[in-house]
């Protein structure tokens, strides 16, 4: 709580938090809720919270800890705080249909908040081809940027409330694309039943764009 008011506190001085509203969110890693700032925008915001994941999970699973055997979960979630703002706002820049980034301070992120649901929480979506197409589209802009979400499945994927856009959240998990084989384990990890077809013509479309696009390797981008 100390952590979470020393963050607060500093975003409220700085005007970007002018009030607090409900919670809409909770993971394994984070605490999400509606905010809104000095001109009653409302705003969306991100707690970092890793000390409910075991230390081998995120050792797994991030590569942000380097060669530390010994790290409090503060540093931790503040280092996600700190890459997911820096995806999140490479990608915005970029043009991928994310959240607009704002401000981070310690273990905190705002955003824009997105005016719709969460894809696991649709019943029903008018064009659907036209949103697989453009979730496979997604994988393979990533990959030509030379990375890899790490985590893409339908509660990582919010649609649009008006035109039932894909919008992509939740970016502390995602890595450099080194190898092709890592493209495969995120489509299987998707979970939107790609057939061998639909997997080849992935792998097709990803390699006539050359393996880069967009200003080249963005993982570079975001850690520089």
């Amino acid at each position: 709580m100390g952590y979470d008011y020393l963050a607060l506190k500093s975003l409220t001085l700085r005007g970007s938090v002018a009030g607090f509203g409900n919670q809409i969110g909770v993971g394994k890693e984070s605490n999400i809720y509606t905010v809104g700032d000095e001109e009653g925008n409302p705003l969306c915001l991100k707690l970092h919270r890793l000390g409910r994941v075991c230390f081998r999970n995120v050792k797994e699973k991030r590569d942000y800890h380097g060669k530390r055997h010994k790290m409090s979960w503060l540093y931790l979630s503040r280092i996600s705080a700190t890459r997911e703002y820096a995806y999140m706002k490479a990608l915005y820049d970029r043009g991928f249909p994310v959240p607009r980034p704002l401000v981070f301070n310690r273990h905190c992120v705002i955003m824009e908040l997105v005016d719709g649901y969460p894809l696991t929480n649709v019943a029903e979506v008018g064009n659907v081809e036209q949103l697989y197409d453009d979730l496979m589209n997604l994988i393979v802009r990533l990959g030509n940027c030379g990375v890899i979400h790490g985590d893409f499945n339908e509660f990582n994927v919010m649609i649009t409330e008006e035109d039932q856009r894909p919008i992509l959240i939740d970016f502390p998990q995602m890595v450099d694309l080194e190898r092709e084989d890592e493209l495969d384990r995120e489509v299987l990890c998707s979970g939107y039943g790609f057939t061998q077809e639909m997997e080849k013509d992935l792998h097709k479309e990803y390699h006539q764009e050359g393996g880069t696009e967009e200003g080249g390797n963005l993982f570079t981008s975001a850690t520089r």
